[in-house]
């Protein structure tokens, strides 16, 4: 394979984000487009809450200029564009559940009844044949779309950790999609994954000169859920599908057990699933006693060393129903650890 044909865009894509950032850093403030502290917040000085607008802006500009124009393609920028519009909006006024709930399922609604990406065939998970959701695939796929927006939406609460565990991601996805031979899908996540690099570097300012932090944003964090949720559809669904179904839960783990845990943790609380606190695997670790490079550097270890679970699973053709079980009893585990060392550390407080 000609890798070289790759290296155009992937250039495209890191100069873009990047002058993306430089430019957008001090019109932020004057848009008054900040992260300011508070109580669940106690980083110093207005942030810039850019980095997903420098991500989606590269995307954009990379696809209209190296990617085949298409009917499927358009209706993702759509969508994505209502995504970030979205995430600004409530970045800036801090929107309600209910409106950000509502414009998700526009976006989703652009996603499956204009693009037709679904999700409708989950594969042989209990051993019996081929599970195919028929009509209620549109039903599961709305649902996918706006758990895997919110789930990386609601991980995003230390410096590196969503730009890594997307990276991480996107290129599990890239690897799946180069392994399958179908390099006709290979370019979209390359130019997402380098697209954040330079987000990476300006949020843990990696970078020798003195640059200005920025985050995510909602804004951000809600593009890449849905860019991701894209690509698991278009890699597990059809004929020609590159990987199982079940695949895509281990790519995806950390943000969806860490949002499924808090849920129903909150729930057990009598408290809203969507009202805020500081109880996510990051804050409980951070309580812990772990340094924020510490926790940053379990996280990541975790993510890929689950993410190449799902792969090995793919390339050495492991049972779909084993793959399954597997991540039951993980989310079980893991519910249970986390709920144990959260309350040995309440304890200590």
């Amino acid at each position: 394979m000609d890798f070289a044909q790759f290296i155009p865009l992937v250039l495209t894509s890191f100069v873009c984000a990047f002058a993306s950032l430089k430019i957008m850093e001090p019109l932020a403030h004057g848009f008054g487009l900040v992260d300011k502290p508070c109580s669940r917040k106690n980083h110093s000085g207005h942030i810039p809450l850019i980095g997903g607008l420098s991500i989606y802006v590269a995307v954009l500009i990379c696809s209209s200029i190296w990617l085949a124009d298409s009917k499927n393609l358009q209706l993702y920028l759509i969508a994505s564009t209502l995504t970030v519009f979205i995430g600004m909006v409530d970045d800036k006024y801090d929107l309600s559940v209910r409106v950000r709930i509502f414009g998700q399922v526009i976006v989703a609604s652009i996603i499956v009844n204009g693009a037709n990406i679904s999700i409708s065939q989950l594969g042989d998970l209990f051993g019996w044949g081929a599970i195919d959701l028929g009509v209620l695939g549109i039903l599961f796929t709305y649902l996918s779309i706006m758990v895997l927006m919110n789930a990386f939406n609601m991980i995003d609460g230390l410096d590196g950790l969503l730009g890594l565990l997307s990276i991480n991601t996107f290129g599990s996805i890239a690897v799946l999609f180069l392994a399958s031979g179908q390099l006709e899908y290979l370019a979209f996540p390359l130019i997402v994954l380098v697209a954040v690099l330079p987000y990476l570097a300006f949020n843990m300012r990696l970078l020798k000169t003195k640059a200005n932090k920025v985050y995510m944003g909602d804004a951000g964090s809600m593009f890449i859920g849905l860019t991701i949720i894209v690509l698991l559809s278009i890699g597990t669904q059809g004929e020609s599908a590159s990987f199982k179904p079940v695949v895509a839960l281990w790519l995806v783990a950390v943000p969806l057990m860490d949002m499924l845990a808090i849920i129903i943790r909150r729930i057990k609380k009598g408290n809203s699933p969507f009202k805020p606190d500081r109880d996510h695997l990051h804050h409980i670790l951070l309580k812990y006693g772990m340094s924020q490079k510490q926790t940053l550097f379990c996280i990541t270890l975790l993510s890929v060393s689950l993410s190449s679970i799902g792969i090995l699973g793919q390339l050495n053709n492991w049972s779909e129903s084993l793959l399954l079980w597997a991540f039951v009893l993980l989310f079980i585990v893991y519910s249970r650890v986390l709920k144990y060392v959260s309350l040995k550390v309440n304890a200590k407080v």
